[in-house]
């Protein structure tokens, strides 16, 4: 029934519409929203289907089929009654057991009977049909079978015109409140201004508030719940009635669904059983046995005794660990739960097959292989005693197991290959000579070194600003050969020392050159030195099972160890077809993968040979990246369900293999399971690593090397200055060993040996200030001896006697006269003042009456400073004397310290000598 509209809703007189159940088959899938202004009197799609699920719930069945054509509203139940079932904390699955139909009456009843013709109309199943199918409830349905539940809506004429009364009442109620806003001042108009000539759309805006004013109504029931709307105008409080249909085909109301959930009676039960269905159909039972592979198979603790949804329960024998290191295994079983690849292929069977299981683990934890005496052990054996019904791992096919059981078509292609563990290497010790090869560093360091060292002292040699082909003293501007190599390789490293540079523009030229060619081989080697740096990862890269290192292990020191794991498919291989591989291997082989992967990290073997696949998923998973599959894979085969001879199930198992290839499902359970890249988890985030000493080692070599170097190159100074200099010295008469080295032409020369001397004699020096005391006074009372001699030289002089050879002191210059001792006359000296500041430089003059010259010793021999006095006459005949100041006038000097000058004095007068000492006069003993 819909009041005052149109045949278009959302352009409607007066936008409000009254959904009544007579119009529910269209009214029911309509969508809500803000312009519909709908307001629903009959229940919605998902009131239906939760109804349907609490009656599911209530008989605890948890599969359940849904059966509907493409009746209008069909998808949004199927979408609805999925949806729902996700809230409920039982698993629900599609299966053959509950239906659930959603389609027209007529459709309906085609499909009944055809279910009847298969027989599933019988006990073993409960038939649910919607309300849309169900349609008006007549008297007798003839066609349907007894027992099955309908949900239903009211159609009796008392409730059609109850539901007419109520909408009434909404719509007066409604109105009363609208005419209530209208006297307000402040309310809303209601004038209409629409014209049925007009062509504009016919619609009053104003509606929209007489829509929120009917959804605001609130009906009241006797002893029932009121009539309230939602939001979006559906009902808030909903009545569904499950009905039964009779063995006298009436169907009979049984129970009520509302808010508050579902309250059934009794009812009938298909073919007349007194107990509802079981909640499964009937499906065969099997035993399945299997053993732990991972990725294939993987066993784990129940959380609460129950598995997760990936999981299925399974029985895993009791292990006791013995002392000699074997398993041992009882025959007490303890509850756990299988994941794995396998499971998911188990699971997928289970349901497209429709069969039970039971999962245990073999007895013996044995794959199964042929013995001596020809019986089979592992899960071949469990077959063929007839303990399982199938084995469901990664059970290779092989032809020799062919011959015992039957195999399935293969679900997974593997093969034979080879792991080997990663280890950390040494750093080569020649790692900091690695960014470059031999033959260039020999061209660096050897030839272009060398040949532009040499260049640019050719270059310098020649030039007129510099060398000049010898004619610049070398004390002007020191270069050599060797201190053009030590510029170049100051310039190669960037060293900061000490250079001396070129003075020739040529030269120069050259050096910038050479510096470019500095920068460009630093920044190349710079770059690549750090790869050479670090520790690289070494493994044994095996090209197969033919390798050279499998095939004659012994050729390595010691010898190469590899194994595998006993009554295997990869042993009787080996054995097959290697045996003398198989012979030298059994003494290395583990018990399983995982203590074979164990014996490997530890380096107990070298190499671990086995399944492919498995592998290559223990290599992708290991935690620190440590492992990697090497070589072909060899012996290609296949991954199979194994039944006994004949057994009648290969087929079905077969057809939904081929099934799961063709649709691509294998492929998305491989990917899952098998698939990912090595990842460090410990180190997530980090992106490099702290370099350690083993890293510097080839630096801390050469870092060695240069300071054994330098230790023969200072032996060999030595030598060349103790016994190769004198040789030397003979043979280079031109100076060529100073073009050469300077130090060398230096150590060549006789002023380098004075200065050793004078050198040696400082450093020899005592620092006792006693020791200095004495020393002075030693030095102090030898001139003062010497001056005596030189006296008595002088008097013998002028009395015309020659002094005999050897006289200590011998005149610079002739300044004597042969007369002074006759004429008597005094000699008297004073200061000159030219140089008052300086006592360094005080002299005396000497004043003659008549033309006399006298000695005066005053300078220390050791002191490279010299003083003049002059001694002059009232003649013109004056001579000058170099004199130099006595060692006993100085201070005591430590080894360190520059000579200072003294400032002391001696004077002459009346035949006697005073010398200066603490700013007193002292006469002397001559």
């Amino acid at each position: 029934m819909v009041l005052n509209g149109t045949n278009d809703i959302g352009n409607t007189v007066l936008a409000v519409i009254l959904v009544l159940l007579l119009l529910s088959e269209v009214l029911l899938t309509v969508k809500h929203t803000e312009d519909t202004l709908v307001l629903e009197l009959a229940p919605r799609i998902h009131h239906e289907c939760e109804a349907m699920l609490s009656l599911l719930d209530h008989y605890n069945w948890t599969d359940f089929t849904i059966i509907t054509t493409q009746a209008d509203g069909y998808s949004e139940f199927t979408y609805t009654l999925r949806r729902l079932a996700k809230k409920y904390s039982k698993t629900y699955s599609p299966d053959v057991i509950q239906h659930i139909q959603f389609e027209k009456k007529h459709e309906m009843l085609t499909i009944i009977e055809q279910a009847h013709l298969l027989g599933m109309t019988s006990s073993k199943y409960m038939w649910i049909i919607s309300h849309k199918s169900l349609g008006k409830q007549t008297q007798t349905e003839g066609s349907l079978p007894a027992g099955i539940l309908g949900i239903s809506f009211e159609f009796e004429m008392n409730h059609m015109k109850l539901l007419i009364e109520r909408a009434t009442k909404i719509w007066t109620d409604a109105l009363i409140v609208l005419a209530r806003h209208t006297t307000n001042l402040n309310g809303p108009s209601f004038h209409l201004n629409m014209s049925c000539d007009g062509t504009r759309p016919l619609r009053w805006e104003e509606g929209k508030h007489l829509y929120r004013l009917m959804k605001n109504v609130v009906v009241q029931r006797y002893r029932q719940t009121p009539v309230e709307f939602k939001k979006d105008g559906t009902l808030k409080n909903v009545e569904i009635n499950i009905v039964n249909l009779q063995r006298n085909r009436k169907w009979k109301l049984v129970g009520k669904w509302d808010n508050n959930g579902l309250k059934m009676h009794d009812i009938i039960w298909p073919g007349n059983s007194t107990s509802p269905p079981i909640g499964k159909p009937d499906r065969f039972f099997m035993r399945v046995v299997t053993l732990e592979e991972i990725p294939y198979v993987r066993y784990q603790d129940m959380e609460s005794d129950k598995c997760s949804s990936n999981a299925v329960p399974c029985k895993v024998r009791k292990e006791i660990e013995q002392k000699n290191g074997k398993r041992q295994f009882t025959n007490e079983t303890i509850p756990r739960c299988c994941v794995g690849l396998s499971i998911d292929l188990l699971r997928i069977l289970s349901e497209r097959i429709g069969f039970d299981f039971e999962l245990f683990e073999v007895e013996d934890h044995i794959w199964g292989s042929r013995q001596t005496n020809g019986e089979w052990n592992g899960l071949v054996r469990s077959i063929l005693d007839d303990k399982a019904d199938f084995i469901m791992t990664s059970m290779k096919i092989t032809p020799e197991r062919s011959k015992a059981v039957d195999f399935t078509v293969p679900f997974l292609e593997t093969g034979i290959t080879i792991i080997v563990a990663i280890r950390e290497g040494a750093v080569s010790p020649t790692a900091f000579l690695e960014p470059y090869d031999y033959p260039a560093w020999c061209l660096i360091l050897v030839f272009s070194v060398h040949a532009t060292g040499a260049s640019i002292f050719i270059f310098e040699w020649l030039s007129p600003f510099g060398l000049h082909q010898g004619k610049t003293p070398i004390r002007e501007h020191k270069f050599s050969l060797f201190r053009s190599f030590w510029l170049i390789w100051a310039m190669l490293f960037g060293a900061s020392v000490n250079t001396d540079n070129p003075r020739g523009v040529s030269s120069r030229f050259l050096g910038n050159v050479w510096a470019l060619f500095a920068l460009v081989f630093l920044a190349s080697y710079t770059a690549n030195l750090a790869a050479f740096m670090i520790t690289k990862e070494e493994f044994y890269d095996l090209s197969g099972i033919q390798d050279w290192r499998l095939m004659n292990p012994h050729a390595l020191k010691p010898p190469f160890r590899f194994a595998t794991t006993p009554n295997g498919s990869t042993e009787t291989n080996l054995k097959t077809n290697y045996p003398s591989m198989y012979r030298y291997m059994s003494k290395f082989n583990q018990r399983d993968v995982t203590e074979g992967i164990y014996a490997l990290k530890k380096n107990m073997i070298d190499a671990f040979i086995y399944d492919a696949t498995v592998l290559e998923y223990r290599a992708g998973q290991d935690d620190l990246c440590k492992l990697r599959t090497v070589g072909n894979w060899y012996a290609m085969a296949g991954y199979g369900v194994a039944f006994p001879k004949g057994s009648k199930y290969i087929d079905q198992f077969n057809q939904v293999l081929l099934d799961l290839q063709h649709n691509g499902e294998m492929e998305r359970l491989q990917k899952f399971w098998l698939a990912g890249a090595c990842k460090k988890r410990d180190q997530t985030g980090e992106s490099s690593n702290s370099l350690g000493i083993l890293n510097f080692t080839s630096a801390f070599i050469l870092l060695a090397c240069g300071m054994a170097l330098g230790s023969i190159l200072l032996v060999v100074e030595h030598f060349y200055f103790r016994f190769g200099r004198k040789t030397l010295q003979k043979w280079d008469k031109c100076g060529c060993c100073g073009l050469v080295s300077l130090s060398m032409g230096k150590s060549l020369t006789f002023e380098q040996s004075v200065r050793e001397a004078i050198e040696r004699s400082r450093r020899h020096r005592c620092k006792d200030p006693l020791c200095e005391t004495s020393l002075w006074k030693a030095r102090h009372e030898l001139d003062l001896a010497l001056l005596k001699i030189e006296k008595l030289h002088l008097q013998l002089t002028s009395c015309g006697i020659t002094p005999e050879p050897g006289a200590v002191w011998k005149l610079q210059s002739d300044c004597y006269n042969p007369c002074a001792r006759e004429t008597k006359k005094a000699i008297k000296f004073k200061e000159d003042n030219d140089n008052e500041d300086s006592p360094m430089k005080k002299g005396y003059k000497c004043e003659l009456m008549e033309p006399v010259s006298v000695p005066v010793l005053l300078s220390d021999p050791a002191d490279d400073q010299t003083n003049t006095t002059q001694l002059s006459t009232g003649t013109p005949h004056l001579n000058k004397q170099v004199f130099r100041r006595s060692p006993s006038y100085t201070t005591a000097m430590s080894v360190d310290e520059e000579p200072k000058p003294q400032a002391g004095k001696t004077r002459y007068h009346n035949g006697n000598y005073y010398i200066e000492v603490d700013n007193r006069e002292i006469e002397s003993v001559l």
